[in-house]
């Protein structure tokens, strides 16, 4: 037993994979960047692939790869998806890829690398796979830190079924979230805004919510390999889950942590990385509600709405009735990289351009190809015959035309995309809704019980539009709100019995009916008149352009028109307040530093912050949010939230709150 133990404890990572402390080496020949510039999906993914190399600090010398197997349970396979497609694994030597809670048959001869959750269930599938005796060489990566005494039953368990050989490796991997993109992350939990607010789980389930989303962000700054300083608003889970990330740092700091401590040990910091320290600014959805209800305006935010985006990937169904998938990765589609936070006309414009410009190049090429003309200057000068033949100029033709058909197919995947989005913002008359929305203090309940009246859109679109107005920030009666929630529940739209068919996403609009409708906003009226804070909406607009519909053409006006108002939202304004020092929206704010021992000193409390900045929402995140702080905060933000939900997905979490009153 313990022998058993030493192995175990032996064989934990203890640096994060990082390995021994070292210079970091900068290639100009290949313009390789330190790890300080690095985004924290750039980081993700090298500690991927470092564990796909069994954690070995270098890629073995010739390029050889050993064959394996993956083995993950939901959450990790998530983190993945974003990493690494099939193609990706299979150059880094994973011929398949496992779920652990599926049934799997045993494959002798081939080492398989695990990664999950420390939870007791996956505990159990990992030790029930080494009595089994599934695989040669198990090499367990756990997403989270291992605490002693799940390790302790781990090998346990091993040792009744007398299978303790069958581990061969074991780390700690600090890999649990998902790092959609260089400046956007989630934790990937699922119905947080509900669980947090809700009555049914009682102080004992909320507080063990606040652990996990504290555990789960210092993963991400494990990966990051910085300590950051951190500021929340004083109160409310913001303040427990700030509490609770400074003391798990602070405990790793001094070796209390119980996962190997010291200061050198996840965090080895040196040079611009101990220097430019980020910081990290926690707030909680309940500072503005209303942000994910409005309906989007930028590309990415218009596809998050109405179709299912999930992973970077979107599925949809065509005008043909056909479900489609199409993968959207900022890395691979330059188009998408350049024109996901432009507003909607704007990428249209772009589109047709863009595709206007390579349909222009591709018949070049094929004339030059068939008749054998010589590419123009400017394309023999990229690619000169050394020989001072005519090699060089076919090259260029050879070279350049899959290239720009791959383009082409991107381009006309995005085509198909807005054709598909545009479909859903005419059938439900979304325009009129960002409309009212990007100006909604001004409205009185008259003016919505009007505009309802018209029977524009689906249920839930005028759901969302009164909650967006019930977080306005003014002040509301309840004469006024009773007429707007009568109006509502008493015209019920035919359209919505059709909402699976007219939304263009195959999951379907969430089904609303009136009384789903008075939980949600019976609910949030509630939360409001108790101290809830008001959504603050700077504005919000969008649009579309077709030449086939004269309701598309002038919809591109009013869109750049209600765009070009755009004001920061709320939660912008209270990052960029704790940047500078401020407490922003009249809040109290709590300063932290885990290097620290005892209090910050005021002078820092209040010096501005000049390196990166994270800033973190627990609960429900947009598209809309994250893109209004990149807009303001440029390349120096990186956004995360617990979960990044759908304005459906929201609105079932209001109606289970509503549900409970």
């Amino acid at each position: 037993w313990l022998l058993l133990q030493r192995r175990l404890r032996l064989r934990r990572w203890v640096r994060l994979g990082l390995g021994p402390r070292r210079r970091v080496r900068v290639s100009r020949a290949r313009g390789r960047r330190g790890t300080a510039t690095m985004s924290l999906q750039e980081k993700a993914r090298e500690k991927v692939a470092r564990m796909l190399r069994f954690n070995a600090a270098e890629a073995p010398a010739g390029g050889s790869t050993q064959w394996k197997l993956l083995v993950l349970d939901e959450q990790s396979r998530d983190a993945i998806c974003p990493l690494y497609s099939v193609g990706g694994l299979r150059k880094q030597g994973v011929t398949l890829h496992l779920m652990l809670s599926g049934a799997r048959e045993a494959i002798p001869d081939v080492p398989a690398i695990y990664l999950c959750r420390p939870s007791d269930e996956n505990i159990e599938r990992v030790a029930e796979d080494c009595a089994k005796s599934l695989y040669t060489k198990m090499h367990l990566n756990f997403s989270t830190r291992l605490l002693r005494p799940t390790m302790e039953s781990l090998a346990r368990r091993c040792l009744e079924s007398n299978s303790v050989g069958a581990i061969h490796t074991l780390y700690d991997a600090y890999l649990d979230f998902v790092a959609l993109e260089p400046q956007l992350f989630t934790l990937n939990q699922k119905e947080t805004f509900y669980g947090y607010n809700s009555s049914a789980g009682g102080d004992a389930a909320i507080e063990a919510m606040m652990r996990r989303t504290a555990e789960s962000l210092f993963t991400v700054f494990a990966t990051l390999g910085q300590v950051p300083v951190i500021r929340a608003p004083m109160g409310g889970p913001a303040q427990m889950v700030a509490q609770l990330l400074h003391e798990a740092l602070a405990a790793h700091l001094r070796g209390t942590g119980g996962g190997g401590g010291g200061a050198g040990s996840l965090f080895a910091e040196s040079g611009l990385e101990s220097y430019a320290r980020p910081l990290v600014v926690i707030y909680d959805r309940s500072v503005d509600i209303a942000t994910p209800l409005v309906h989007a305006a930028t590309y990415q935010g218009i596809v998050a709405d109405v179709t299912s985006y999930r992973l970077n990937r979107c599925a949809c169904v065509g005008t043909d009735g056909r479900q489609r998938t199409y993968d959207l990765d900022v890395e691979a589609d330059a188009f998408w990289r350049q024109q996901k936070g432009e507003s909607f006309p704007d990428a249209i414009d772009a589109s047709g351009r863009v595709l206007s410009d390579v349909q222009a190049r591709e018949a070049v090429l094929r004339r030059q190809t068939a008749t054998g003309e010589a590419p123009a200057p400017a394309a023999q000068a990229q690619a000169p015959d050394s020989n001072g033949g005519g090699g060089a100029s076919l090259n260029v033709l050879v070279d350049s035309l899959p290239e720009l058909m791959e383009k082409k197919k991107l381009l006309e995947s995005h085509t198909n995309i807005m054709d598909i989005c545009m479909g859903v913002l005419s059938s439900r008359g979304i325009p009129d809704f960002m409309d009212m929305e990007s100006d909604i203090e001004k409205y009185s309940a008259q003016d919505l019980i009007k505009f309802f009246e018209k029977g524009t859109g689906l249920l839930v679109d005028r759901v969302r539009l009164a909650a967006v107005w019930l977080c306005s920030g003014r002040e509301i009666s309840r004469e006024d709100y009773d007429l707007v929630l009568n109006n509502l529940c008493a015209n019920p739209d035919a359209s919505d019995a059709k909402a699976d068919g007219a939304s263009g996403n195959p999951r379907g609009a969430i089904p609303m009916d009136a009384e789903t409708a008075r939980k949600a906003l019976s609910w949030l009226r509630r939360f409001m008149s108790v101290g809830g804070f008001s959504g603050g909406m700077g504005g919000a607009g969008g649009g579309a352009e077709s030449a086939a519909a004269e309701f598309l053409g002038n919809l591109l006006s009013r869109g750049k028109q209600m765009l070009g108002s755009v004001k920061k939202y709320k939660t912008t304004n209270l990052v960029e307040a704790a940047v500078q020092g401020g407490s922003g929206l009249g809040l109290g704010m709590v300063h932290l530093d885990p290097k620290v021992r005892g209090s910050v000193p005021p002078a820092q409390q209040q010096a501005p912050h000049e390196g990166k900045v994270v800033a973190f929402c627990i609960g429900p995140g947009c598209y809309g949010e994250y893109q209004n702080m990149v807009d303001s905060l440029g390349t120096k933000i990186t956004y995360g939230c617990s979960e990044l939900a759908s304005p459906d997905d929201f609105m079932r979490q209001l109606d289970r709150l509503g549900a409970e009153m």
